[in-house]
């Protein structure tokens, strides 16, 4: 029973990371995270909570910004609450193999900012 303990403590600070993860991104990023994939919504259902929040853009780029803040700040969140990874992994890995790659993008002037 104590490693259900241990154990249900470390899913209850993982969830804690996730939520303040979610509320570390700009406002429209957090209402895509939290109706579509905290709530589940479809994708049409979520537009149509979140549409004063997308302007021009289309869902599918909001949607990938969103994804992009949430994974940047869920990885430097779980870092500082020292969660385990087995239970939330790391979503951006950046390795020596990203990086040769990442300069021959540059060198075909191809830029990516983020991964």
């Amino acid at each position: 029973s104590e490693k259900m303990m241990i154990f249900y403590a470390e899913c209850a600070r993982a969830k804690r990371a996730v939520e303040k993860a979610i509320s570390a991104c700009s406002v429209g990023s957090q209402d895509i995270l939290n109706w579509h994939y905290v709530k589940q919504l479809t994708v049409v259902e979520t537009k149509l909570h979140i549409n004063h929040h997308l302007g021009h853009s289309t869902f599918k780029n909001a949607d990938e910004v969103a994804c992009l803040e949430f994974a940047e700040a869920c990885d430097r969140i779980s870092m500082q609450m020292n969660c385990n990874l087995e239970i939330l992994p790391l979503f951006l890995n950046f390795d020596d193999n990203d990086e040769k790659a990442g300069t021959k993008r540059e060198q075909n002037g191809n830029k990516i900012g983020t991964k």
